[in-house]
C-alpha cells in the first residue's frame, strides 16, 4: 500500500510540473534582414550600413541568455535567400554570429542586369508558413532601409491578415526603420493599422540597432476584496530580448470598463520592470463583497501600452506586446480550522 500510495504522490506531482509548464511557451526570436545593395551604400541617397547592422545583430544575438530561446536569421531580397536556426547556447550563437559575418551580398538578374530587389512581404510570408508555431512566442524584427520595389500589394494583403495570424500563432512583429528611407512604409503601417506589428524609428542612433526589449504584461492578477481592497496595484512584465528600461519610460495603463475598479494612468515604469496605480474603487468595501459573487470569480481586464511620446529614441526600442491582464476578483470567505480539547 505504501509504494502504490509512493506512486500516486509522485505521479501527481508529475502531472502538476507539466500542466505548469504546458502554460510558459518558449520564445523564438527572428531576425528578417534587408541584404539588398542600399544597405551597403550603393543606391542614390543611401548611407552604408552594412558592417554596423552586422554588428548590432551580433551584439544582439550574444547577449540573449537563456538557452531555450530559438535565434532565426533570415536574409532577403526578392525572397528569403537562406534560413539559420539554432538555440541560444554558446555553441549556437557562435555558429550564427560566424554566418553573419562571412556573409556575402547576392546579385541576382533583374531585366538583363545583376542587381538586387527588396520585397517585404517575402519574408513575412516566409515565416507564416514555415517559422511561426502556436508552441512558441515569436518574436520577429523587419529590419529594412527602405520600401518594397516589388509586390507592394502583397504585404500590404498580408499586414491586413496579420493580426489574426499573430493572434493565432502567438506572433509579434517589428518594423525596424535602419534609415530615414524606411520611414516611407510608415504610411502603410498606419493605414492598415495591423495589431502585434509596431514601427521603431532607429535611423537617428548610432550602430543602427537591431535590439528590442518588449516586455509582456503579467497575465493574471489577482484581487482579494478582503485583503486588497483600497491598495495600490501594482502590475509586473517580464523582459525578453536585451537591455534595460531606460529612465523615464512611460506607461498608459487602464482598467477595461467595469463595475468595480477604475484608472487610466500615465506612470512611469521602475527598473524591475513593474508600474503602479492608484485605482479609484467604485463603492465601499462591504458593498463590494456584498455584490460580488462568492461561488466564483469575476473576471476584469487590465491593459498597458507605450504612453505618449515613447515612439522616439530612447524609449523606441522599448516595446510592451499587445496583450491583455486578466485581474480575478476574489470574494470568498476566508477557512477556518477548529480545535476541540475534550
Amino acid at each position: 500500500m505504501r509504494k502504490l500510495l509512493i506512486s500516486f504522490v509522485v505521479a501527481l506531482v508529475a502531472s502538476c510540473v507539466y500542466a505548469q509548464n504546458a502554460q510558459v511557451k518558449d520564445t523564438r526570436q527572428t531576425y528578417l534582414w534587408d541584404v539588398t545593395l542600399s544597405m551597403k551604400g550603393k543606391a542614390a541617397g543611401c548611407p552604408d550600413i552594412w558592417d554596423k547592422v552586422k554588428s548590432s545583430m551580433i551584439d544582439d544575438i550574444m547577449q540573449i541568455s537563456d538557452e531555450r530561446i530559438e535565434i532565426v536569421v533570415i536574409p532577403f531580397q526578392h525572397k528569403a535567400l537562406d534560413v539559420w536556426t539554432e538555440f541560444a547556447t554558446p555553441a549556437g550563437k557562435d555558429r550564427l554570429v560566424n554566418r553573419i559575418k562571412k556573409y556575402q551580398l547576392p546579385l541576382f538578374e533583374f531585366n538583363g542586369r545583376m542587381t538586387t530587389m527588396t520585397d517585404l512581404s517575402a519574408p513575412l510570408l516566409y515565416c507564416v508558413n514555415n517559422i511561426l508555431s502556436e508552441d512558441k512566442t515569436d518574436i520577429l524584427k523587419l529590419m529594412t532601409d527602405g520600401v518594397s520595389d516589388i509586390n507592394q500589394d502583397r504585404y500590404e494583403d498580408l499586414l491586413r491578415r496579420w493580426c489574426g495570424i499573430a493572434k493565432q500563432k502567438d506572433a509579434y512583429g517589428f518594423y525596424i526603420m535602419l534609415t530615414d528611407a524606411a520611414k516611407e512604409g510608415l504610411t502603410t503601417l498606419k493605414q492598415i493599422d495591423p495589431c502585434r506589428f509596431e514601427p521603431v524609428d532607429v535611423s537617428q542612433m548610432e550602430g543602427a540597432t537591431v535590439s528590442i526589449l518588449a516586455l509582456a504584461p503579467q497575465p493574471s492578477y489577482a484581487f482579494n476584496v478582503r485583503d486588497d481592497y483600497g491598495k495600490d496595484i501594482t502590475l509586473k512584465f517580464s523582459p525578453s530580448g536585451n537591455g534595460m528600461v531606460p529612465p523615464g519610460y512611460r506607461v498608459h495603463v487602464y482598467a477595461h470598463e467595469n463595475n468595480y475598479i477604475q484608472f487610466d494612468d500615465v506612470v512611469e515604469m521602475g527598473s524591475d520592470y513593474s508600474v503602479t496605480v492608484k485605482p479609484v474603487y467604485t463603492m465601499g468595501k462591504a458593498q463590494m463583497m456584498a455584490i460580488l459573487p462568492v461561488d466564483r470569480n469575476e473576471m476584469l481586464s487590465f491593459r498597458a501600452e507605450p504612453a505618449d511620446g515613447m515612439d522616439k529614441m530612447p524609449y523606441a526600442t522599448t516595446q510592451i506586446l499587445d496583450c491583455y491582464t486578466t485581474c480575478e476578483m476574489i470574494n470568498k470567505p476566508e477557512k477556518t480550522l477548529k480545535f476541540h480539547v475534550n
